[in-house]
């Protein structure tokens, strides 16, 4: 008995964690744009159920058709007030008509109708955008498209999973206050920075000008007190040269100071010379008057 007591708690006990995982709900994301997986379907992916006209006969050719309409991505948008839009990416609309939609918020099949805004064609790739409101992002959405080759109606499904910040190539349509007000914080921190670091270049250019206008001073206040010395020696040296300019006779002897009462000693020359020359007419004179007259009349 305390075997078969031990056996019925344990699977109560699995039974009670089963049961646990299936009520868990899921969070829905909170205000932001979102890109995320598209995952296409042939049958619900709640409750397994069918709808399109091919049955379960036509399940894999089905899965490949869906998936061949489907794009890889979709965009998911959740405004400040907690709304969340969709956006689904059809693809081969050059074969596709009149697509429909509806919603399952409780993925129990239960479904309600949903008007989807067209927002962009690409016809050169054959895909259309259609943005429609849905309880969250773990809806099913439910998709009723007129395939022209098939010549009838297409039911098929798609849920969104992996949500990452981003818009891709989609429209977006929200506005996030949150994060413009971060952006234009984070802008004003940058600005900010941007011109303290200018200040700081400003400084350092002025305290560069400083200092080379500074040092330009100096080198033009040392070349006017070289200038000033080297006029002034040159000055002293012209006083000097004058003070002691040379006279040199033919000889090549330098001439003193003493020389300055050469004239003198010139004159005093001059005078000896005469009285010299005198003298010798004078001797000359008498010599002649001796022998030529006075000799002869004796």
């Amino acid at each position: 008995m305390k075997k078969i007591f031990k056996i019925l708690c344990c699977i109560s006990i699995v039974l009670a964690v089963v049961m646990s995982l299936n009520c868990v709900t899921a969070f829905a994301a909170s205000n932001g744009i979102y890109i995320a997986t598209a995952t296409p379907h042939y049958k619900h992916p709640g409750t397994g159920i069918i709808e399109d006209s091919g049955g379960e006969g036509s399940a894999v050719l089905g899965q490949s058709m869906t998936e061949s309409a489907t794009y890889t991505k979709a965009l998911v948008e959740v405004d400040s007030s907690g709304n969340t839009y969709v956006t689904v990416r059809l693809q081969l609309m050059d074969n596709i008509q009149n697509p429909k939609f509806k919603v399952d918020g409780k993925r129990n099949g239960s479904f309600s109708s949903v008007s989807a805004s067209l927002m962009q064609e690409d016809y050169i790739n054959n895909t259309a955008d259609y943005r429609m409101n849905v309880p969250s992002e773990n809806a099913v959405i439910r998709c009723d498209m007129y395939v022209i080759p098939m010549g009838r109606d297409v039911i098929f499904y798609i849920t969104v999973s992996d949500l990452q910040s981003g818009s891709d190539d989609f429209v977006t349509s929200i506005k996030l206050e949150e994060t413009t007000k971060k952006q234009t914080t984070v802008k004003t921190s940058t600005q900010s920075q941007t011109t303290a670091n200018k200040s700081e270049e400003a400084t350092e250019i002025s305290e560069t000008e400083n200092t080379t206008a500074l040092t330009t001073t100096a080198e033009s206040t040392n070349v006017a007190v070289n200038s000033t010395e080297s006029i002034a020696n040159d000055t002293s040296k012209q006083n000097d040269d004058s003070a002691g300019l040379q006279e040199f006779d033919a000889s090549g002897n330098e001439v003193g100071s003493e020389d300055l009462s050469k004239p003198e000693n010139n004159d005093s020359n001059k005078v000896g010379w005469i009285v010299g020359g005198i003298v010798i007419v004078a001797a000359a004179g008498a010599a002649i008057w001796y022998f030529c007259f006075y000799k002869k009349k004796k």
